[in-house]
């Protein structure tokens, strides 16, 4: 039997549509991993917020520049963390990104694979329910209406085109947090000691 003995620190992206609970579920990771969390939002500039806050959905010119910026802080944070042992449960990177079309994965995956293995985590619900929580949240720059368009623009990812691990949503997110990271252990994106 081989053990695989991954040297590159394990990425996990949450992704999803606005009200997939990505920032929740990614909380309950970085508790449990005692990780790396990087909000993917807080890398947004101004510029970005504030169109998005008067109802405007943004254009993929307003993103390039965000994922790149995302793309280099994982690969920072990757990078503090790579030296820490190998069955560590701290050398982990969690980040949030809505990430819903495949070439925006394709920037995230840019990360040096000496570096790091990205992994998206695909937090998947129905329209309903997407929408229910978007309107229950307080304090957010991303108004229901803007659900539509991300979900016109939404590509699925697929596991057997992409790492992936697909979540449903509808479990809490400290129970959603520990089904991830029990698939990301099967699937060997996370060593079988945590």
């Amino acid at each position: 039997v081989y053990k695989i003995i991954m040297t590159a620190v394990p990425i996990f992206v949450l992704m999803g549509t606005a009200g997939c609970g990505k920032s929740s579920v990614a909380e309950e990771m970085q508790k449990a991993l005692g990780c790396e969390y990087i909000e993917g939002d807080s890398l947004h500039p101004q510029s970005n917020v504030d169109k998005m806050a008067a109802g405007y959905p943004l254009q993929d010119d307003d993103r390039w520049p965000w994922l790149r910026e995302i793309r280099d802080h994982l690969t920072k944070k990757a990078l503090e963390v790579k030296d820490l042992d190998l069955q560590s449960k701290n050398r982990v990177v969690v980040v949030t990104c809505s990430s819903l079309k495949k070439v925006y994965r394709d920037i995230l995956r840019q990360v040096p694979t000496d570096i790091g293995t990205v992994v998206f985590v695909y937090l998947k619900g129905s329209q309903e329910l997407l929408l229910k929580r978007i309107q229950s949240r307080q304090g957010h720059f991303m108004p229901a209406s803007m659900l539509q368009s991300q979900l016109d623009i939404l590509e699925e990812p697929k596991e057997e085109e992409e790492a992936v691990i697909i979540a449903d949503i509808i479990p809490t997110p400290d129970i959603e947090a520990e089904h991830i990271i029990c698939a990301a252990v099967e699937r060997g994106y996370l060593p079988a000691s945590l």
